[in-house]
């Protein structure tokens, strides 16, 4: 379980929000603050990446071979074949210390994605979803750093991180979305690190990353109990998603050090890592268009 192989080499300066895309069997992630995604195929051994016009925080497939993104205030339509953005909607605007974070899509076909404070330390963001019908509006808010989202496989619970929290929290979720009933899943105020982004295995167990604390680690959220953990050789781990034939395999991001943290030369961030894991994961939900 902890072995892994090195999908890229610390190339990323904040790499995030890995997606798999079954259909063409094909990994991306991207690195907001390089302002780039980069993508896989598996088997195959070269790496392409598109530069993009602003921080790119969140990518994902949709049911017609489109992507889609969240880039600084706005959601945006990119041709996968040149990168060109189409905007769709932006929140925001007045804040300029705010920009989109972690953004994914749920089982119904919405794109939901969370804003951050870029100074970690005011909680002016908030939580968005652009529906497939091309609505956009506010679900949540009061977050400073809105992260991890993930869904359970019945459709009816909707996790989430705001990182300073140190916690999960879990909502009632409906397909019209809807989200009430809040409460904490997941209290990791003991473990090492912060929680980034996170993803959800086929049997229910949330597996969350860790900036600053070296792991990825799986819970159970209806127990609050941690299940494993698996260190990594990147101080800050940022998201994680199941892919591969069998989606037996989990793909991790990682940032590399930032000023603030004690320089150590031998810390792999910035690096894609690829580890097989002893469950599988749900298949990659794809935006409605």
């Amino acid at each position: 379980m902890d072995q892994y192989e090195l999908i890229t080499e610390k190339t990323e300066i904040l790499g995030e929000g890995p997606t798999w895309d079954s259909r063409n069997q094909t990994v991306y992630w991207i690195d907001i603050k390089g302002m780039h995604f980069s993508s896989l195929r598996l088997g195959g051994k070269k790496i392409e990446t598109l530069k993009t016009k602003g921080m790119i925080s969140s990518l994902v497939p949709s049911r017609s071979g489109k992507l889609y993104a969240t880039i600084g205030h706005g959601y945006y339509r990119i041709d996968p074949t040149n990168g060109d953005e189409e905007l769709l909607g932006e929140v925001e605007k007045d804040i300029q210390s705010n920009r989109f974070n972690d953004g994914k899509v749920d089982p119904f076909g919405n794109y939901w994605a969370g804003t951050m404070d870029m100074n970690e330390k005011s909680p002016t963001g908030a939580l968005y979803v652009y529906t497939h019908d091309g609505d956009l509006k506010k679900v949540l808010d009061h977050f400073t750093i809105s992260n991890g989202l993930a869904w359970n496989n019945e459709k009816k619970k909707f996790y989430h991180i705001d990182t300073p929290t140190r916690k999960v929290m879990v909502y009632d979720f409906d397909e019209d979305c809807h989200l009430t009933n809040g409460k904490v899943a997941a209290d990791m105020s003991h473990e090492d690190g912060y929680p980034d982004g996170m993803n959800m295995d086929s049997e229910g167990m949330l597996w969350v990353c860790h900036w600053a604390g070296h792991q990825v680690s799986q819970w159970n959220p209806d127990t609050g109990k941690k299940l494993q953990s698996i260190k990594l050789p990147a101080t800050n781990v940022t998201s994680c998603v199941f892919g591969g034939k069998d989606l037996d395999e989990l793909f991790v991001s990682s940032a590399k050090l930032t000023d603030a943290q004690t320089p150590n030369v031998s810390d792999m961030g910035g690096s894609v890592f690829r580890l097989k894991t002893d469950v599988s994961g749900v298949e990659t939900y794809k935006f409605k268009d």
